[in-house]
């Protein structure tokens, strides 16, 4: 009697949403400004309008300022961040303990409130649209200096030519690094390294934005090639 022939296992399962390719824009630091330059479109109805005092205005907008360049100085990798969120829990804490013997809190207040930083309406206008013309040229740029990833090779379009430079997707390895949290915070962004077997050094892209959302479709993308080369008959 002739046994039955057993069912053939399925295939692995191929991601049906996965992109055909994936686009990566790295991003000058420059675009980290945007808090900036909001506040300085805001600032600059405010006061033309009128609606709040110069005062409040100017010091207001220092503040957004310093705390906006911030993110150039340093690098708030998670280890500092924390301290540094850890310290100024301290520091509020002994202000108070200090405060129960002196009226430290009063003194501060008196201090900050003799700063009288002003500006007129033209500064934050002339700011606002120097900044914004350098977010839209940046913008621009970045439409002929990015990265394709598709299911052969990487592509780096660069260049107002169009031109372009190849590596293959054979045996290639992706890193993903978030190592600033403020970074991070402002654009989701954060660091792609690609190691093509093919190239002599590292592909580092920075200032990645959306860095989970794009990683995660590379991933879809070159699983999908990978269960299509295991789905190829072999030699009959």
């Amino acid at each position: 009697m002739t046994q039955p022939t057993p069912p053939t296992p399925p295939p692995p399962a191929v991601i049906d949403n996965a992109p055909e390719s994936v686009l990566i824009r790295p991003w000058p630091k420059v675009v980290f400004l945007y808090p900036t330059f909001i506040a300085a479109t805001i600032f600059f109805l405010l006061s033309w309008l009128g609606w709040v005092s110069p005062t409040v205005l100017g010091n207001t907008f220092m503040l957004v300022l310093l705390l906006n360049l911030l993110v150039f100085s340093f690098d708030f990798s998670r280890i500092k961040s924390i301290t540094i969120v850890v310290s100024v829990i301290a520091i509020v804490l002994l202000v108070m303990v200090i405060d129960q013997k002196a009226d430290l809190t009063g003194y501060l207040g008196r201090l900050f409130g003799s700063i009288d930083i002003q500006a007129n309406t033209s500064f934050y206008g002339f700011l606002a649209a120097g900044l914004g013309t350098l977010l839209l040229i940046v913008f621009v740029n970045s439409r002929f200096n990015y990265y394709e990833v598709n299911a052969r090779e990487i592509l780096h379009h660069h260049g107002y030519l169009g031109d372009i430079q190849r590596w293959s997707t054979e045996g290639l390895e992706m890193n993903k690094e978030i190592y600033d949290v403020v970074e991070y915070m402002l654009l989701r962004s954060g660091r792609l390294i690609f190691h093509p077997a093919t190239a002599k050094k590292a592909i580092v892209l920075d200032n990645v934005a959306n860095v989970n959302r794009i990683e995660k479709s590379v991933n879809d993308l070159l699983s999908v090639v990978a269960v299509r080369l295991n789905q190829r008959p072999g030699p009959g």
